[in-house]
C-alpha cells in the first residue's frame, strides 16, 4: 500500500503489497500478512536503503550524480554489493521520467542485463532489475519479463509479477493468470493485483477464485481488484475491510497499514454503488478515527451522490 489510490495503494505496494477478504484461517492468522509485509518487503527493503545510500555518498565524492547507463554499467561490471546497490538505484531512477531513457540502445541494454542477472548470485539485482522495467512504463519490457516467469525462483517472481502489473500490458494476461494458483501465497498475492491493474474484464473468474485463498491479504487483493473491474463477488470483504472490529484479528498489522487499507476498500468499493458498502463509508466519515480515512470517505459520498 503505497499512497491511497487504487493504483499502487491496493492494499500494500512495493513496500508491503498486502491485501485481502473472507475469514482468516485461524490455525495461523499471521501467515503471509506478516511475512509479506514485513519479511517480504518492510525488513530488506529497510537495509537496501542504508547500503544504498552509502553507495550513493560514496559515488558523489568519486564520480558526480549518475545515469542510468552508468548504473547499468556497474550491474555488469562491478563487485557483488556495488552490482545490486545499483540496480536499487537505477530502481529509484526509473520512477523519474525526466531521467529516464528512452532510445533502444538503453533498452536493449536493460533487458540484457536483466536476462544476466539470472545467474547472479544475489536476487536483489534480479529483483530490483524488474523493478525498473516496471517502473519504466514501457512495454517492451513485458515481453523478457512474461518469459522469465516459468523459469523464475520463487523469491522472484513476486517482483517480476509485480513489475508486470505496474506495465499494465493487457498482452501478459496469460502468462500471470497461471500464478493466481500458485503454492506459494507470495506469488499469487502479486499475480491478483496485476491481474487487478490491467482493468481486463477476462480475468474476473480468476479473482473469484482467489476470493476463498487460505491466505487473507490474497482475499482483500481480490475483492478490490474486482471492484475495480465492476464485479461485486468480493462485497462481504470489502465489508469486512472496512470494519475497525475486522482487524483486531490481525494485531502484527499496524495502523498505517490498517488505514491504508481501509482507504483502498473504500475507494474500491465506491465504484460498486452498493448500498450496503455506502453506509459503511458513511459511518467512517462521521465515526472514524482517523482524519484522513473520514476526509477521504466523505470525498467520495459526494462522488456518488
Amino acid at each position: 500500500m503505497e499512497n491511497a489510490s487504487l493504483k499502487s495503494a491496493d492494499i500494500r505496494s512495493e513496500r508491503g503489497l498486502a491485501d485481502t477478504s473472507p475469514a482468516a484461517p485461524s490455525a495461523a492468522p499471521r501467515s503471509t500478512v506478516a511475512v509479506i509485509v514485513h519479511s517480504f518487503f518492510v525488513v530488506p527493503f529497510l537495509i537496501a536503503v542504508f547500503s544504498a545510500l552509502l553507495y550513493v555518498a560514496v559515488r558523489l565524492l568519486t564520480r558526480g550524480e549518475d545515469t542510468a547507463y552508468d548504473y547499468l554499467n556497474d550491474i555488469k561490471a562491478g563487485g557483488f554489493t556495488q552490482r545490486w546497490q545499483a540496480a536499487f538505484e537505477l530502481a529509484k531512477l526509473m520512477s523519474n521520467p525526466a531521467a529516464m531513457p528512452k532510445e533502444e540502445r538503453f533498452i536493449a541494454e536493460m533487458t540484457a542485463a536483466f536476462e544476466q542477472s539470472q545467474h547472479d548470485p544475489s536476487p536483489m539485482v534480479r529483483q530490483y532489475l524488474a523493478l525498473a522495467m516496471g517502473r519504466s512504463g514501457d512495454q517492451a519490457y513485458v515481453s523478457p519479463l512474461v518469459a522469465a516467469l516459468g523459469r523464475e525462483t520463487d523469491d522472484n517472481r513476486p517482483y517480476l509479477l509485480h513489475a508486470l502489473g505496474m506495465l499494465r500490458d493487457p498482452q501478459s494476461v496469460d502468462g500471470i493468470k497461471p500464478y493466481v494458483a500458485d503454492r506459494d501465497a507470495r506469488v499469487r498475492l502479486q499475480a491478483v493485483m496485476a491481474l487487478g491493474n490491467l482493468g481486463d474484464p477476462g480475468v474476473v473468474d480468476q479473482l473469484k477464485l482467489a476470493l476463498q485463498d487460505p491466505e487473507p491479504n490474497v482475499q482483500w487483493e481480490s475483492a478490490v481488484a474486482l471492484a475495480k473491474l465492476g464485479d461485486a463477488s468480493g462485497r462481504a470483504v470489502l465489508l469486512n475491510l472496512l470494519d475497525r472490529d475486522y482487524w483486531s484479528r490481525y494485531p502484527e498489522v499496524d495502523n498505517y497499514e490498517r488505514n491504508q487499507a481501509i482507504l483502498t476498500a473504500m475507494q474500491a468499493g465506491a465504484l460498486l454503488h452498493d448500498p450496503e458498502l455506502d453506509t459503511a463509508i458513511r459511518a467512517l466519515s462521521q465515526n472514524d478515527p482517523n482524519m484522513n480515512v473520514r476526509r477521504t470517505a466523505t470525498a467520495l459520498l459526494k462522488d456518488v451522490s
